[in-house]
């Protein structure tokens, strides 16, 4: 007898998630955010970042001292439950390190990782933490150069490698499996797009209705924050990989 294939769960995030710790969120951020008292289009684009080295250097340093002043929510923590009952595959947009925190063990970070930083001469990465940038430092320890330091966080204009695993692991979903799309706009990636023709039983979890993604794309709705309706959330995961 034929056994019924193994049920695949893809988790795709974004900001929403980690919105409930305290993060700022690059599209919904306003007056006295993070975000309000920068131009993204300054220090997160890769067409000039080396020209205004330091106030790139300084907005990631005051988002990794945020970042470590915040925690892990319920949202984190039932994907990670996830991924240890049901072998969920963790996929996010975000750059913190919230799911690691929580316990996932493996996350594929498509847009980068804040708490590391990437030698654009010779492609070393490594760890910087929660603390703030040093120019006497914080130089590359492999190659020694300073002017060619940057965030690991994939910025406005540069190639994102991690994509081509995102797409593999979108585009492999059979009907068998599962997509759970959590907190996110829907405007950098096409998530509902991508929903709309998955194969896939698919679930949509967002603050609110929202242009894009649309609620119709998915097989599945719910709103609200995310660490709000983890267990509405949790009790509808269950139900469908214990078909």
């Amino acid at each position: 007898m034929t056994g019924t294939p193994q049920r695949r769960l893809v988790v795709f995030s974004g900001s929403g998630v980690s919105a409930d710790s305290g993060l700022d969120t690059f599209r919904t951020s306003g007056g006295e955010s993070l975000w309000a008292q920068y131009d993204p289009q300054v220090v997160c684009n890769f067409d000039c970042w080396e020209k205004n080295f330091s106030l790139v250097h300084e907005f990631y340093s005051r988002r990794r001292e945020e970042l470590g002043q915040a925690a892990p929510n319920a949202a984190h923590f039932l994907a990670v439950d996830w991924e240890r009952r049901f072998g969920a595959e963790l996929i996010t947009q975000n750059v913190d390190d919230l799911f690691e925190r929580a316990g996932a063990r493996a996350v594929l970070h498509v847009h980068g990782y804040l708490p590391a930083l990437r030698c654009m001469s010779c492609g070393a990465q490594w760890l910087i933490g929660y603390r703030r940038f040093s120019p006497e430092t914080d130089r590359c320890p492999k190659c020694g150069r300073l002017e060619s330091v940057k965030p690991n966080v994939v910025f406005f204009n540069e190639p994102a490698p991690r994509y081509a695993e995102m797409w593999r692991s979108l585009e492999s979903l059979t009907a068998n499996d599962v997509l759970a799309v959590i907190g996110t706009s829907g405007l950098v990636l096409p998530i509902g797009e991508i929903a709309r023709r998955s194969p896939a039983t698919t679930i949509l979890s967002n603050l609110r209705p929202a242009a894009s993604p649309r609620d119709r794309d998915f097989d599945h709705v719910l709103h609200g924050r995310a660490a709000e309706i983890a267990p509405d959330l949790d009790r509808l995961m269950t139900e469908l990989m214990d078909r």
